[in-house]
C-alpha cells in the first residue's frame, strides 16, 4: 500500500477529524434531551430521540463498502460533514415538542447516516496511516474526539440555547463542526487497492473480512463482544434527560453532562488507548463494566443533589471513555489494513447495537420505574456483560484469569490472530 508523501499525521488529528461524529451524538442527547424535558418529552420519547441518532451506526457495515471503494476518504469525510452539519441546523430550527417527534427522527436518522460516513472515512486513513507505534496513541485521540466532541455538541451548544435560542447555537455548532475537516489537508491520501470490477472488489473485500475477523477465535471474540450490554455505557446518554429529578440547572447540565463531561471522556479514551497497548484488554473490559455499574449504582443509593449528580454522572463518564479507547485499540488490532473501513466497520456498527437497545431499555425502565429504576437497570447488565464476556473468553481462547496473552496483550498475534 502506497501512501502520498507527506508527514505522518500527529495523533491528535485524529480526534480533531472525528469530533463531529461525537458532537452530533452530543447535541442530540444533552441538548436535545434537557429542552425536550422542559418541552413536555417523557423519558421514553427522549430515549428514541437518541437511540435514533445511533441506530444507523448499528447498520453502517452494509454501506461500508461505498467507502472503501468510491471517492477519496478526504471527499467523503467533507460531504458527510456538510450534511451532517446541515442536517444538524435543521433540527434546532423544527418546533420540538410530543407533537414533531417524528420529523426529529427523521432529521437525525439522516444526521446520523451523514457522520457514519464521516467516521468510516476517518477510520480509514487512520488504519492506513497511523504508524503501529503510534496506534495506541491514536486510538485515544480517535475516541477522545467522539467523547470530547459530546461535550462540544452538548455542553456548550446547551448553554448557547439557553441564551440565544436552539436555532442559533445549531446554527454555531453546524460552523464549527464544517472547520473539523481542514486538517485534512495535510494528510496523505492512501491509494486505493481495489481495482478493476465492483464485484471483484467486493471478493476481495469479502475474503480479507473472512481471514482477519471470522475466520479466528479472537475474530469471533470480538463479535461476540459486541453484542454485549458490557462497556455500552448507556445511561451517559440520558443523564440530561434525567438532571431535573437531581434538581439541577441547565448551566450545570451543560457543564457537567456536556464541557467537563467531554473532557472527563476524552482522558477515559486516552487511558483505555493506553491501556490497549500495556494490558490484558479482556481484563480491562470486564473491569470497566464492573466499574461503571458500581458507579450507576451508587448514583442510585446516594442523596439527588446537583452535587451528587455531577459526581456521579464525570465517573460514569470516565469509565466509558476508557471502554471505548480501548475497544477502537482491540478493533485496529483485528482488522489489520486492506479494507479497512469495511473490517472496522464490521466490528464498530455491531458494537453499537448494545447501545441502541439498552438507550431503549433505559428509557423504558426510566418510564415504568423511574430514574432510580433505570440506574439499578443499566447496572445490572454492565455486570451480567462483563461476566459472560470473561467466560466466553476461557470457553473459546482459553483465557485464564492472570494470563496475559490473547486479545489485547502486547504479545498478542498479529492478524489474523490464530485459532
Amino acid at each position: 500500500m502506497r501512501r502520498r508523501e507527506g508527514p505522518v499525521p500527529h495523533p491528535v488529528v485524529w480526534g480533531v477529524l472525528f469530533l463531529p461524529f461525537g458532537a452530533t451524538s452530543g447535541y442530540v442527547s444533552v441538548t436535545l434531551a434537557f429542552v425536550g424535558r422542559q418541552r413536555g418529552l417523557s423519558d421514553g420519547a427522549i430515549a428514541g430521540l437518541v437511540a435514533t441518532s445511533t441506530l444507523p451506526q448499528v447498520w453502517k457495515f452494509f454501506w461500508a463498502p461505498i467507502a472503501d471503494m468510491t471517492w477519496k476518504r478526504r471527499s467523503w469525510h467533507f460531504f458527510a460533514n456538510l450534511v451532517s452539519s446541515a442536517t444538524l441546523v435543521a433540527v434546532g430550527l423544527a418546533p420540538l415538542g410530543p407533537g414533531s417527534v417524528g420529523s426529529l427522527k427523521a432529521l437525525i436518522l439522516v444526521n446520523g447516516l451523514a457522520v457514519s460516513f464521516l467516521g468510516m472515512a476517518t477510520e480509514g486513513l487512520l488504519a492506513h496511516t497511523a504508524t503501529p507505534e503510534q496506534r495506541g496513541r491514536a486510538s485515544g485521540w480517535f475516541q477522545a474526539g467522539n467523547l470530547g466532541g459530546v461535550g462540544i455538541g452538548g455542553g456548550l451548544a446547551l448553554a448557547l440555547a439557553t441564551r440565544i435560542g436552539m436555532a442559533g447555537a445549531a446554527v454555531a455548532l453546524g460552523v464549527g463542526l464544517l472547520c473539523c475537516s481542514l486538517p485534512l489537508l495535510r494528510i496523505g491520501e492512501p491509494v486505493r487497492e481495489h481495482r478493476g470490477s465492483a464485484v471483484r472488489a467486493v471478493s476481495e473485500v469479502g475474503r480479507d473480512l473472512w481471514r482477519t475477523v471470522l475466520a479466528s477465535r479472537t475474530g469471533v471474540l470480538a463479535l461476540i463482544l459486541c453484542f454485549l450490554p458490557v462497556g455500552a455505557a448507556a445511561a451517559s446518554n440520558l443523564f440530561a434527560a434525567i438532571a431535573d429529578r437531581w434538581g439541577t440547572s441547565s448551566d450545570t447540565v451543560a457543564l457537567l453532562t456536556g464541557l467537563i463531561a467531554g473532557v472527563v471522556s476524552a482522558v477515559g479514551c486516552l487511558a483505555g488507548g493506553w491501556l490497549s497497548d500495556a494490558m490484558d484488554r479482556k481484563v480491562a473490559y470486564a473491569v470497566t463494566g464492573f466499574f461503571l455499574a458500581a458507579v450507576a449504582a451508587g448514583m442510585w443509593l446516594a442523596p439527588r443533589t446537583p452535587v451528587a449528580f455531577g459526581a456521579f454522572t464525570l465517573l460514569y463518564n470516565l469509565g466509558s471513555g476508557v471502554a471505548f479507547g480501548a475497544f477502537t485499540g482491540f478493533a485496529l488490532e483485528v482488522i489489520g489494513k486492506g479494507a479497512a473501513a469495511t473490517k472496522y466497520n464490521a466490528l464498530a456498527s455491531l458494537s453499537n447495537l448494545p447501545i441502541y437497545y439498552m438507550i431503549l431499555v433505559d428509557g423504558w425502565a426510566s418510564d415504568r420505574w423511574g430514574a432510580g429504576g433505570m440506574l439499578l437497570m443499566d447496572a445490572a447488565t454492565e455486570i451480567a456483560g462483563a461476566v459472560a464476556f470473561l467466560g466466553l473468553a476461557m470457553a473459546l481462547v482459553g483465557w485464564r484469569p492472570g494470563l496475559a496473552s490473547g486479545l489485547g496483550s502486547r504479545r498478542a498475534p498479529k492478524v489474523p490472530a490464530g485459532g
